[in-house]
């Protein structure tokens, strides 16, 4: 099944405003927008309700960041006899502490996508299996259907994903870039230098994402899964 990390951005007259009685406008607050996740037909974070944007509304940066912050614990392969562990509801887990637990927990954790900065979030897990990736989604009710879901996707569509979300929002943040300064807001503090200067570090994160490499102690999260589930 295909995926694609999909946005929209503002119109530059919308954005909000950050900074209270000095607004500035900076890279972050320029990403002002909304987005969602297709998978084959099924659009993941869209709202139930019937709003004019039905997607989650937010600096389109988050998910950018996010993303680039799971990618190497979604690309590193979780040894079969683990799975079921993955698979696991932490809800469901033994209220225990050790170093071995902490390093299950970390494992199950780090590949989960965040979305804790929304008022009801979502939960969206992926784990690598040889070629594939587990696409694992639970979303509250005011989130439209499917509220559960699991598929797989491939790894070359995962990477490809991602990178195509990089790469439209590099564009989609330099286009705004050259925007706001042919036409900046009146009485709003920007500075110019720093917004070129950060957008050119920026386009540099998902090079150095992909080149972090996880290695993660299976035999620790081995003891901590075994102590964790009942």
């Amino acid at each position: 099944m295909p995926i694609r990390f999909r946005f929209g951005l503002h119109p530059l007259a919308e954005v909000g405003l950050w900074g209270g009685d000095r607004p500035t406008l900076h890279w972050f607050g320029l990403t002002d927008g909304w987005y969602w996740i297709e998978l084959g037909d099924v659009h993941l974070l869209k709202f139930a309700a019937d709003y004019d944007i039905p997607y989650v509304d937010y600096h389109v940066v988050r998910l950018w960041e996010d993303l680039l912050a799971l990618l190497p614990a979604a690309l590193e392969e979780v040894p079969p006899d683990l799975i079921d562990f993955l698979e696991s509801d932490s809800r469901d887990w033994r209220e225990v502490e050790s170093e071995a637990v902490d390093a299950a927990i970390d494992c199950w954790s780090d590949r989960s996508l965040n979305f804790s900065y929304l008022r009801e979030w979502p939960s969206l897990r992926c784990w690598r299996t040889g070629d594939d990736i587990t696409i694992d989604w639970n979303a509250p009710a005011n989130f439209a259907e499917p509220r559960t879901l699991r598929t797989t996707v491939t790894v070359a569509d995962f990477v490809s994903a991602v990178d195509e979300l990089h790469t439209t929002l590099m564009a989609a943040m330099e286009a705004r870039i050259i925007e706001v300064e042919a036409s900046p807001r009146p009485g709003v503090d920007l500075d110019l230098a720093n917004l070129h200067r950060e957008h050119q570090e920026r386009a540099q994160w998902l090079t150095h994402a992909s080149s972090r490499i996880r290695t993660t102690d299976w035999t620790a999260v081995r003891s901590g899964a075994t102590q964790l589930q009942p």
